[in-house]
């Protein structure tokens, strides 16, 4: 081994995969076959050795710049011998040498986490005083540092005022880029360009928010109604309406660059602490204009929709989708999962938490059984086999994700952009998902478990206490 080779460390694929997220295609790596990966003692430098069809070695190289942001420094293709690969991936490393300059003309990314003088929000602050959430804090942090072309606004957003916002931002880039889609931020608005298959489309990123947090700056707890209707049609499926209709009216679809194209609104549920564990179901009932049900004859009980007019409660007009002023709007893309829990999940999962600290989630998984008409419930440590079993290579950050799709709009929304995510079409007056996934989760909750060791870091309550952060599954 190499002097060079004695300063690296080896690190898991999940690692890597995060770092990756700065390539242009994401984790995604073709015919190659993942052999190892490597880092400085700083993670200054990172890189990793590949297998190709034909036998030989190729080395993929990364430097941070002056502004933290990973850089492609050097790749090794045609090398013989695995010892010649981690030699030259060292030498490429240049560990120890001066970080990379800025290219001329581009700015320096401001730090996630440099407050400057300003008060970071209750959310923020929670992330900044909880070692037992270090690994949400690492992956935002290589987010942010991997994505094109973030506003200048961005990190100071993310600590102030719009912090679920820029959240929800962070985890659609990382579902995008998973996917190996190429993710342009090129133009103001929308917030993303999606590029695969020969296929390109906008997406714009928009939240459901709270009208009023408690005082220490959190979303009031909503239970979610009692009433299966009124949790379907009503004050959910309103404030879906709303944020809805103030993103469409600023008429994206119109602009130059958009026009021809498919376009998303990409909406996710903030609006109240634990709502987004059950308000799902009221996006479709308000884009559709139906309602599901459950009926019984003389087999049993069955599911089934019912066309409604108007979201109960409200003078809202229900079904979104059969509006001919919408037939701009190709899709709808939801998630209930750009959340802190599952930045800290994944973060985990790539060997970035604190040690000792576990994290268990429950749930409920779609029951694929035909006739079901109840969910599967779960509860499972998530760095345990059974639940990486749960999925192919584990938990990935797709898995949640959806797309409703606009039967009327002018441009239909290609799978090919999004063919990790769940799509959803009207077929016969029904609601109808399709999922590569063999286990979807409709809703889950996770709990931190942290050892005592941390007590020294953390106030917590008790030698083993389990922390939550409400509403964020």
């Amino acid at each position: 081994m190499s002097l060079a080779s004695q300063l690296l460390t080896p690190i898991p694929r999940r690692a890597f995969d995060l770092y990756a997220m700065n390539l242009p295609h994401g984790p995604n790596y073709g015919d190659d076959e993942f052999i190892s990966a490597w880092k400085s003692e700083r993670t200054s430098e990172v890189g990793a050795i590949f297998r190709s069809p034909d036998g030989t070695f190729v080395t993929v190289a990364m430097r941070r710049r002056v502004d933290h942001c990973f850089v492609v420094v050097a790749l090794g293709g045609g090398i013989g011998d695995y010892d010649q690969a981690l030699a030259k991936l060292s030498a490429d490393l240049k560990v120890g040498q001066p970080t990379e300059p800025l290219p001329s003309g581009e700015r320096r990314r401001r730090g996630l986490f440099d407050l400057g003088d300003r008060t970071p929000c209750a959310v923020f602050k929670l992330l900044m005083d909880s070692p037992t959430r270090w690994a949400a804090v690492n992956t935002l942090t290589e987010l942010y540092l991997a994505m094109p072309n973030p506003d200048q606004n961005f990190a100071a957003d993310m600590q102030t005022a719009n912090f679920d916002s820029r959240l929800w931002e962070l985890y659609l880039f990382a579902c995008f880029r998973e996917q190996g889609i190429l993710v342009s931020q090129d133009v103001p608005s929308p917030d993303f360009k999606l590029n695969a298959g020969g296929h390109q489309g906008y997406v714009e990123a928009v939240t459901a928010n709270p009208v009023e947090p408690r005082g220490d700056g959190l979303p009031e707890i909503q239970h979610a109604p009692p009433d299966r209707a009124d949790r379907l049609a009503g004050d959910a499926a309103a404030r879906f309406a709303r944020t809805l209709r103030s993103k469409i009216q600023r008429s994206y679809h119109d602009k130059p660059h958009v026009s021809g194209l498919p376009f998303a609104i990409a909406l996710a549920d903030f609006h109240g602490g634990s709502t987004m564990v059950w308000s799902r179901e009221a996006l479709p009932t308000y884009l559709y204009g139906q309602l599901a049900v459950v009926k019984e004859d003389e087999n049993g009980r069955y599911a089934a929709s019912e066309p409604i007019e108007r979201l109960r409660g409200h003078n809202i007009r229900a079904g979104l989708f059969n509006d001919p002023e919408m037939r701009g709007l190709s899709a709808v893309i939801f998630s209930n999962a750009g959340t802190l829990a599952k930045f800290n999940r994944m973060g985990l999962l790539a060997g970035l938490a604190v040690p000792g600290v576990k994290l268990q989630r429950q749930g409920i998984l779609f029951d694929r059984t035909p006739g079901a008409l109840e969910p599967i419930d779960f509860d499972l440590d998530v760095a345990s086999p059974e639940y990486a079993a749960l999925w192919p290579h584990g938990e990935e950050w797709c898995i949640e994700l959806e797309v409703f799709h606009n039967p009327n709009a002018d441009h239909t929304f290609p799978i090919d952009l999004l063919p990790g995510a769940c799509h959803c079409f009207e077929r016969g007056g029904e609601v109808v998902c399709e999922t590569i996934w063999k286990n979807s989760i409709l809703s889950s909750m996770t709990t931190i478990i942290a050892p005592k060791e941390l007590q020294s870091w953390y106030a917590l309550r008790s030698a083993s206490e389990v922390t939550r952060v409400q509403g964020r599954p």
